[in-house]
């Protein structure tokens, strides 16, 4: 039992709560207004019973520079000790405390507008108590000890990755010892070796044959041959006699050409008049088309002897013959090559030769283009070149017969597998490997982590089976017994089907339904156009539901009769029947259990609790949490009854404390409450008779005025005390005193009418 609260320093609203020691009772009730630290209080309170004290780090006053501090003095069966938080640590948790607050409705039933998988696996936690503890950590315990196994084998297998690369780690493992792993690999390594030379063998290129040179002398022949004799006898005197007189062919070029840029009647070169000039008439009929073809096909030979009679391929051949001496080279350890003999440089010799006797050929037709020249020289030519094509035939033929030699040696190589050598060689290196230190270390941790994960598994299953069957037997009862508060708290709706899930990672957690008015709502993720949790509830039904939750945990507890039981605001958004209901729970609590302590903005609900726990002969300390200085909340003592009561009784009691002199007042209170009090007094013996707002003045006329029929004709008698008296007491009322109201009071003269109200009141007289 929390006895005490001795120190609460810089913790929210709280700098320092508790000027003197605050004394608390088997039932507390706790008033506050809003933002005045009622969760912060019972946060604290949670926090202490967990030992937490991060959760009190996270609350430090803002702008606070002090350390915070706080002493909780508990009662228990050994005595008395006190719990105290030095800013760091708890020194000790309270034991069997309970809190219901937003933070458990949070963490247990709702947030916002969903229920979570963590909500829901605390609801389990919740429902199940302390009897499933020992198997619900047996079973965490095993799947931690599962996944950490597990966790070993990756690790284990990520190392050994890099040993048995090539092959899987299956078939790394079924590999057997090698004994002699250094002599197999030389062995393998020497075949190797053999299996790439016969490959480069294989690979190696033959001989090349020279390119067959085709020399066609037809063109040439052809174009020297031809003459040309269609010319006028006169243009061409006149004509050639021209040209002989101005350097002959080089000038009837020049003409040829020049020609073709006359476009008009002057001279492109002088600018002189060409018109009627003879000898341009000469030029024109000289230079037909059939003269310009001619030309272009004497011009022409210059190009054919360059295609026909060229010389290109001697460069390509001397390429040829290099590379097939080179290869002959590399062939010498392996064959006996005998190349053919081909004289390059006497080939090329005889090719230049045919040239020159083309080329005479050539210059004689450009010199006499017209005429038909000697071509014997062609048939010379044609001889020398038919030669050194015949000689590249012969040398080509001879190269045939070397590659066929070379053909026939590739055949009769062996064709080793290079592939599978290679492959031999992994397998060895492989099971040499397999078989170091290191391997068989992590090998050994791999087997021994997989042993340590089935046997975790046996055991998770074990435990899983034995919760199971415990969790089936409690959360019936827990259902049953959450319906029945839901029930009596007149809640148009309950729960079915909660039951355990292991879906999300293994932990089990809840799951559960709610039938509202004959329509199920699964309690989860909302799917769009379905009902949900959120939907169906309201803010109150929501409430209620955590509430239900927190009862049936609270009475299913065997040590509920030790239990301390904090509520902050259960009232909260509950309409007058649950009110009650709550009322009659916290009763059903103080009779329970250790102590309640319930935290509220509401006095008359916590009027309430103290009137139902007085009645059955209860202890009620009544506290509030109030401002202090700086804004900050204090907490100290306070009267409920006082707090709740009408005007008109706390005006009574004023005046009576006056008059019987139990307590000292202020005598001005007491002069100003005369007349109101009497009013009320009035309104209250003759309901519906006098108008709301009335002044005593006006009442006293009606009652003067009143016939025998009216009920307020009783007072007649009374009226000229009534107006004496209320000549007194309106002088303290501004409002009818006609000026400034009367200050300065006489104890004696202020006995004597405050006398007179409480006779009235008791007996009908004032006087």
């Amino acid at each position: 039992m929390l006895e005490k609260i001795i120190r609460v320093d810089n913790v929210g609203v709280f700098k320092a709560a508790v000027p003197s020691a605050v004394t608390l009772k088997r039932v507390t009730v706790i008033y506050a207004d809003n933002a005045r630290g009622k969760s912060t209080l019972s946060s604290l309170l949670r926090a202490c019973s967990a030992g937490d004290a991060q959760a009190l780090r996270a609350r430090k006053t803002i702008g606070s520079t002090g350390n915070q501090a706080i002493q909780l003095r508990f009662q228990g069966a050994n005595g008395g000790s006190t719990v105290a938080f030095d800013g760091i640590n708890w020194s000790a948790p309270a034991s069997n405390l309970h809190v219901f607050n937003q933070e458990f409705v949070e963490r247990n039933v709702y947030a916002g507008a969903t229920v979570t998988p963590d909500q829901r696996a605390s609801m389990l936690e919740l429902a199940l108590g302390d009897d499933a503890v020992g198997q619900r950590e047996e079973f965490q315990r095993q799947s931690e000890a599962q996944r950490t196994a597990s966790q070993r084998i990756t690790a284990e297998e990520a190392a050994l990755r890099g040993y048995h690369q090539g092959v899987t780690l299956t078939a790394f493992i079924a590999l057997e010892p090698v004994s002699d792993g250094p002599q197999q690999l030389a062995e393998l390594e020497k075949q190797l070796n053999e299996a790439r030379t016969v490959q480069q063998i294989l690979g190696r290129q033959g001989l090349r044959q020279l390119k067959r040179p085709s020399y066609n002398l037809d063109g040439i022949r052809a174009i020297a041959q031809a003459s040309f004799d269609r010319l006028q006898d006169d243009a061409e005197q006149v004509v050639r006699r021209h040209f002989d007189a101005h350097l002959g062919a080089a000038t009837e070029r020049w003409v040829s050409e020049g020609l073709q840029h006359k476009a008009d009647e002057q001279c492109p070169f002088c600018g002189q008049e060409t018109a009627e000039l003879p000898l341009l008439q000469a030029y024109k009929s000289y230079f037909n088309q059939a003269y310009k073809a001619h030309l272009q096909r004497v011009a022409s030979l210059q190009d054919l002897v360059t295609q026909q009679v060229g010389d290109e391929l001697v460069h390509e051949w001397r390429s040829t013959l290099d590379f097939n001496r080179i290869a002959v080279e590399g062939w010498a350890s392996l064959l006996k090559l005998e190349l053919p003999s081909f004289d390059l440089e006497a080939h090329a010799e005889a090719i230049g030769e045919a040239q020159a006797l083309v080329r005479a050929i050539v210059d004689a037709k450009t010199a006499k283009p017209l005429e038909a020249v000697d071509v014997a020289g062609l048939d010379n030519a044609a001889a020398i070149l038919q030669s050194v094509s015949a000689a590249v035939a012969a040398h080509n033929v001879a190269i045939e017969v070397l590659n066929a030699a070379i053909d026939r040696y590739k055949q009769g190589l062996a064709k080793a597998d290079v592939q599978q050598l290679q492959s031999q060689r992994r397998i060895v290196e492989l099971r040499m490997v397999r078989n170091a230190p290191e391997v068989l270390q992590h090998l050994a941790d791999r087997d021994q982590a997989e042993k340590d994960r089935n046997e975790a598994e046996r055991r998770k299953g074990e435990a899983r089976e034995a919760l199971d069957q415990l969790m089936a037997t409690s959360l019936a009862a827990f259902q049953e017994a959450i319906n029945a508060h839901l029930r009596d708290f007149g809640a148009p709706f309950t729960i079915r089907e909660l039951k355990p899930s292991y879906l999300g990672g293994g932990v089990p957690r809840s799951e559960y339904v709610l039938d509202v008015r004959g329509a199920s709502v699964p309690v989860g993720p909302a799917n769009g156009g379905v009902l949900t949790f959120h939907t169906v509830l309201s803010e109150g039904d929501k409430r209620t539901l955590a509430f239900a939750f927190f009862l049936a945990r609270l009475f299913a507890d065997p040590n509920r009769a030790e239990a301390v039981v904090v509520l902050d605001d259960v009232f909260t958004s509950l309409d007058q029947h649950r009110r009650t209901k709550t009322v009659e729970a916290v009763l059903s609590m103080s009779q329970q259990c250790k102590q309640v302590i319930a935290l509220g903005h509401d006095a008359y609900f916590l009027r309430d609790i103290r009137k139902r726990v007085a009645k059955v002969g209860g202890e009620v300390a009544e506290l509030e949490l109030r401002r202090g200085p700086e804004n900050f909340t204090v907490m100290g003592a306070f009267d409920l009854e006082q707090f709740c009561a009408s005007p008109y009784y706390k005006r009574y009691r004023l005046v009576e404390a006056f008059v019987s002199g139990t307590e000292r007042v202020n005598l001005l209170d007491v002069a100003q409450a005369l007349r109101l009090l009497v009013e009320g007094h009035m309104h209250r013996c003759f309901v519906g008779r006098f108008a709301d707002g009335e002044t005593f003045g006006k009442m006293i006329h009606q009652v003067k005025e009143a016939v025998e029929n009216n009920p307020i004709h009783v007072l007649k008698p009374l009226v000229p005390e009534l107006q004496s008296f209320n000549e007194y007491a309106a002088m303290f009322h501004h409002d009818t005193s006609g000026g400034h109201a009367r200050t300065d009071v006489n104890d004696g003269e202020l006995h004597h009418f405050a006398s007179a109200a409480l006779r009235f009141i008791r007996a009908g007289k004032l006087f």
